[in-house]
């Protein structure tokens, strides 16, 4: 049986100035990157967890915190850890290229910039990341006839319940799923009704199935109670047309 993906390469733009986030844009743009502008480091942590960049582009210094800091953050962010991150700034020297790297940084780009240096950077972290994103993230083949699932090629079998609360997370990747929300969009409890901890039950137990280790998920990854996230690759079995 084949397998088919969907993959859309995104760009994470980071930087409080309009000017400079039009030009780094415009550059990508044409080259047929997905662009995801933000202007602040907070703005910044939330698309990049729910839009899952495939590299981070962002500026040393944020109206709201330094470029470092946001760095060090992202890297600290499960979804993102391993995205490529590329430093474009102003700041000339040595000294601040040893701060991005350190921060976790994977580039350094000097403003201004030119436009076929700029791709081309994109292009080799994009190229050196790849086996790597592809080795640390796990892979999901949902087959919804007989609510199978296969991870990592593990073969398991989950309960109807389980499988729609797996495949309606999987199916919205880019949102953090609260037990009320699941209860309301998945199963049409009405607002402010029924138990969340019916939910979080079949969470657990579905992490038991699927994680390597359920204690410490790397799959189903919870955000301090702002509710449930998938981290994976996610496949189905082809359709014949």
């Amino acid at each position: 049986m084949t397998k088919s993906k969907l993959s859309v390469r995104k760009v994470l733009v980071v930087d409080s100035n309009l000017e400079t986030r039009g030009k780094i844009s415009t550059v990508l743009s044409y080259d047929g990157y997905a662009v995801i502008e933000a202007e602040t480091g907070q703005r910044a942590i939330k698309l990049a967890a729910e839009q899952r960049p495939e590299v981070i582009i962002l500026d040393s210094q944020l109206s709201d915190m330094s470029g470092y800091d946001l760095c060090s953050r992202l890297r600290r962010t499960p979804v993102v850890e391993h995205t490529p991150i590329l430093f474009v700034s102003a700041n000339h020297g040595a000294k601040y290229v040893a701060r991005a790297l350190d921060s976790g940084g994977d580039d350094y780009v000097r403003r201004p910039f030119v436009p076929r240096e700029l791709s081309a950077r994109v292009r080799a972290l994009l190229r050196r990341s790849g086996d790597k994103q592809l080795n640390n993230t796990p892979s999901i083949l949902l087959e919804p006839d007989g609510h199978r699932v296969t991870v990592d090629e593990r073969m398991v079998e989950l309960t109807p319940t389980e499988f729609q609360l797996l495949e309606h997370l999987c199916s919205h990747p880019a949102v953090r799923h609260t037990a009320s929300s699941l209860l309301q969009d998945l199963w049409q409890y009405p607002a402010g009704t029924g138990d969340t901890a019916l939910v979080r039950n079949h969470i657990r137990n579905l992490r038991r199935k699927i994680e390597t280790d359920p204690d410490r998920p790397s799959i189903i990854l919870s955000f301090h109670g702002r509710g449930y996230m998938v981290n994976a690759l996610v496949l189905y079995p082809e359709r014949q047309v």
